[in-house]
């Protein structure tokens, strides 16, 4: 599967949750840009509405990184050839 599949598969792995075993509906989306996960191409959500407040509370989040981890020089990783002494 696609990179972008299983952050779908995963949502909605979170809503299963939420609506058949807490009995909780929520709503599936994807959080704008400035919410989106610091490095992630997009982040997904699930949300329960409060009815009380007339607000929504984020219940789980799901994110495509992309290759944004992968990326050569990231983190600076350097590996060392075990046959150097």
């Amino acid at each position: 599967k696609s990179a972008e599949e299983e952050v779908l598969v995963i949502l909605d792995l979170y809503a299963q949750v939420y609506e058949n075993l807490l009995a909780v509906p929520v709503i599936r989306g994807t959080k704008t840009k400035a919410e989106t996960f610091p490095g992630a191409d997009y982040t997904t959500t699930v949300e329960a509405f409060i009815p009380a407040t007339g607000r929504a509370i984020q219940g789980a989040t799901s994110h495509h990184l992309g290759q944004n981890f992968s990326a050569e020089g990231m983190f600076n990783i350097q590996f060392q050839d075990p046959r150097d002494s």
